[in-house]
């Protein structure tokens, strides 16, 4: 029995700690810190800066966001009415719905199993859903079609069947897609050579070629170039020296950043 009751005691601090840190991840989240250290989302800190693994990341995420609107759902955590999962399970259904309707929800999900909770939100199987399963010297997609998208992709198919099969015809659009963001018209004669990208031809300066704008992004390596920023999601061309302050589309103003930072940057 003395066990037991230490683990009773050890379980109850459990809560109390996992109470706390949502509170601390809520502050992170409205003083949006972790942009300064080079996290572009609350996500991004909690897997590179916090060391989470993605699913319990979105767990922590999701009860965050939720707990901004519905702060009670915090205390039904600690008490063991409501769960990370049956949270997390629920923020996606939620999101939109104004927070009269997500407290009335989230009462309805107290005490109920994981099982029950998913039940709770069953939805028709979407119009277009891939699902991928990466393994060792592979990944396998499955992917899944009405049939009139899948009318469409047999018309395609047929009119592509002198050169394709449907796998050749799915890389060949792939590789078409990528090469609209290689920088393939300019050439040097001189292996040194800075790029010379000439005057611009538009006065506005917010308004960047697709050649100078794909050299920009290959430069940066189509990641984000804040310092310590990882993303390679919602990537910017940024003007360094502001539009606003006279910055031009030079290629030596242009950096690459993603959307938060690129805000957090003002």
């Amino acid at each position: 029995m003395n066990i037991h009751n230490e683990l009773l005691e050890l379980r109850k601090k459990e809560k109390r700690i996992t109470s706390e840190i949502l509170n601390k991840l809520q502050e992170m989240e409205t003083s949006r810190q972790y942009l300064e250290m080079g996290h572009h989302s609350l996500f991004d800190y909690l897997v590179r800066g916090l060391g989470y693994s993605e699913a319990t990341a979105y767990q922590r995420q999701a009860c965050v966001r939720l707990a901004k609107e519905v702060p009670e759902i915090k205390q039904k955590i600690d008490q063991g009415s409501l769960t990370l999962s049956a949270v997390t399970t629920a923020f996606k259904h939620l999101r939109n719905k104004p927070v009269a309707a997500k407290r009335k929800v989230l009462k309805s999900m107290e005490n109920k199993s994981s099982r029950e909770v998913k039940a709770m939100f069953l939805e028709p199987t979407p119009t277009l859903k891939i699902k991928k399963t990466e393994y060792a010297d592979k990944v396998h997609l499955r992917l899944e079609l009405t049939h009139e998208q899948n009318k469409s992709l047999e018309k395609l198919k047929a009119l592509k069947s002198h050169k394709h099969n449907v796998e050749s015809l799915l890389m060949d659009l792939i590789e078409k897609e990528l090469k609209s963001y290689e920088n393939i018209q300019w050439k040097s004669s001189k292996p040194n050579k800075s790029k010379d990208f000439g005057a611009p031809r538009s006065k506005n300066p917010r308004q960047i070629s697709k050649r100078l704008r794909n050299d920009v992004l290959e430069n940066a390596n189509y990641k984000c170039q804040y310092p310590g920023c990882e993303s390679d999601h919602f990537l910017q061309i940024d003007h360094i020296f502001p539009v606003r302050k006279g910055g031009r589309q030079q290629r030596n103003n242009l950096q690459v950043l993603c959307s938060n930072h690129n805000r957090h940057k003002g």
